[in-house]
């Protein structure tokens, strides 16, 4: 990863996050209290999905939301109605997904601004950006900035000696970037250059992510998982 561009950590105070014990189930409406949600969060992997295995993808909203409020997170009214939540279609929402908002993705002049949400330990699996000349579309560059909580990024180069994270059993054989650089709030790193794979995992907390980049495509991501592709 790019660790040229990487900044000085700034530390959230922890009486802002409302650090504490508690238990926060998905689901559960944010209006029914107006206090902030407490430490730490739990979420059950059972709770994303309906009874015929289909991924709930409100259950998955509740629980970023849930996430967001209790890292006293901006929330614009249409937030909720406007993010995305995946889980790749692996079963596994705790462990391997996604939620987010793209405030902008315009094609036209090739530029992204994508806010990212990790639930505590939630993990993007390993991938790589690829190009389309034919429709104007050049290979991804992107970078990460954390807002709140923590990540672990992975990319290619030399490896690290000691992983600071568990990699889901579904994804050990598929992680090949193992070059770890580690992100706390006000740090930034990103891809060091076009084609480069990696993948991220959030800390115990979750982790709130700005992305800048070129224009998104999820038809142009590719995965080392062949489950995925």
């Amino acid at each position: 990863m790019n660790k040229d561009i990487k900044i000085a950590r700034r530390t959230l105070c922890a009486s802002m996050l409302g650090l504490g014990g508690g238990l926060l189930v998905p689901g559960r409406s944010l209006a029914a209290s107006a206090r902030r949600p407490k430490w730490p969060l739990k979420f059950s992997n059972a709770d994303f999905y309906d009874s015929d295995g289909t991924f709930n993808v409100d259950a998955a909203k509740d629980a970023y939301l849930v996430m967001l409020k209790a890292a006293g997170y901006p929330m614009p009214k249409d937030l909720r109605e406007n993010m995305f939540a995946k889980d790749w279609g692996l079963g596994q929402f705790t462990e391997i997904g996604l939620g987010g908002i793209f405030w902008i993705n315009d094609k036209k002049y090739n530029y992204t601004s994508l806010e990212m949400y990790l639930l505590p330990n939630q993990m993007i699996p390993e991938h790589w950006h690829v190009g389309d000349p034919a429709a104007g579309i050049g290979v991804k560059m992107e970078s990460w900035h954390v807002r709140w909580g923590k990540t672990y990024t992975y990319g290619e180069g030399k490896p690290t000696a000691k992983r600071s994270v568990k990699v889901p059993k579904s994804q050990a054989k598929h992680v090949t970037a193992l070059n770890e650089t580690p992100l706390e709030v006000g740090q930034v790193t990103g891809l060091t250059k076009p084609l480069e794979k990696h993948w991220q995992q959030a800390g115990p907390q979750g982790c709130i992510l700005t992305e800048p980049s070129n224009y998104h495509s999820d038809e142009l991501m590719r995965y080392t998982n062949p489950k995925l592709a």
